[in-house]
């Protein structure tokens, strides 16, 4: 009796797992240019298929700052770019009516230091990515975007390295050539924390993986052709027009970096991946790199998904 009520408990346990919606953090350096609002709208329109736990803002910084007197359509003086980054966060919620979701501020500093190092940057980022993996159910695991620098996800695992075995990494970042067998991290996202992502190169513990900047910039948008597809009518739309008029009014053609990521997560058939060697200054062990991706079926999905979610 007792070995019968031990196999219907697993049965229900295993059940409750499948029935479970995957969780979902997403971490974007939303102010720093236009691609990041796409991106987010495509997870958001289809919320409902997920348990999205968190979307959090990234800095942007770099030298760049400190030498012009504007970086887009922002004022370098006295600049806070992960401030922008949440007030940008936040006007995407509140147009999809999902403030609900918990929306935490991260750092505006590098882990580490100039020169090097690991020591982790602690916040309300940190602490929320850290609690919702210790609340995971046994074969649960949390899925973490990331398309800005790696700041916040390199410091909650340095904080908490036991975490690693229950989440899986996503980010935009770097290039790697495919046939030659090269990395190069000559590249925005890495730039904005070189040693937070050399930290996640060197652990082997973590699964990651990793969409190059030249596997998704065939991802185009043509910026008449997308204003005639969005209908300022609608809240989510009217700000992915705006959010282009503002930090880009005069590129004719912008590559939606950020949206290859989320689309071959959202549509792993849209995206080829290989499993290749970490680069050879780091920890030597494989990541996951998205080598190829079906342009005119990501570019398609978003508008056909976007027109969707105008019916809800």
């Amino acid at each position: 009796m007792r070995l019968k009520i031990f196999f219907v408990l697993c049965f229900l346990s295993f059940n409750n797992i499948l029935a479970q919606k995957q969780k979902i953090w997403f971490d974007t350096d939303m102010g720093n240019e236009m691609d990041d609002i796409y991106a987010i709208s495509r997870l958001l329109v289809e919320a409902d298929k997920f348990n999205i736990v968190g979307v959090s803002s990234a800095h942007f910084i770099n030298v760049d700052l400190m030498l012009y007197d504007k970086w887009n359509q922002y004022p370098t003086k006295d600049i806070n770019t992960v401030k922008i980054s949440q007030e940008e966060n936040e006007k995407i919620l509140t147009a999809f009516n999902k403030m609900s979701i918990p929306h935490p501020m991260g750092v505006e500093r590098i882990m580490g230091r100039a020169w090097g190092e690991y020591t982790p940057r602690p916040s309300e980022v940190t602490n929320q990515i850290i609690n919702v993996v210790k609340g995971l159910a046994d074969g649960e695991k949390l899925d973490i975007l990331f398309i800005g620098a790696a700041t916040n996800i390199a410091s909650a695992i340095a904080l908490e390295p036991s975490i690693t075995p229950k989440i899986r990494l996503f980010s935009m970042a770097a290039r790697y050539d495919a046939k030659e067998k090269v990395w190069d991290k000559n590249e925005f996202n890495v730039r904005g924390d070189l040693n937070a992502f050399n930290f996640l190169m060197n652990n082997p513990t973590v699964e990651w993986y990793v969409m190059p900047a030249q596997t998704c910039e065939v991802l185009t948008f043509e910026r008449e052709d997308t204003y005639a597809r969005l209908d300022a009518k609608y809240p989510v739309e009217n700000l992915l027009k705006q959010r282009w008029i503002e930090s880009n009014p005069d590129d004719k053609t912008r590559i939606i970096w950020d949206l290859a990521l989320v689309e071959a997560y959202l549509s792993p058939e849209l995206a080829k991946v290989k499993s290749v060697k970490t680069p050879p200054e780091n920890h030597q062990h494989k990541v996951n790199v998205y080598v190829k991706i079906d342009r005119e079926k990501m570019f398609n999905r978003f508008w056909e998904k976007l027109r969707a979610y105008r019916a809800k």
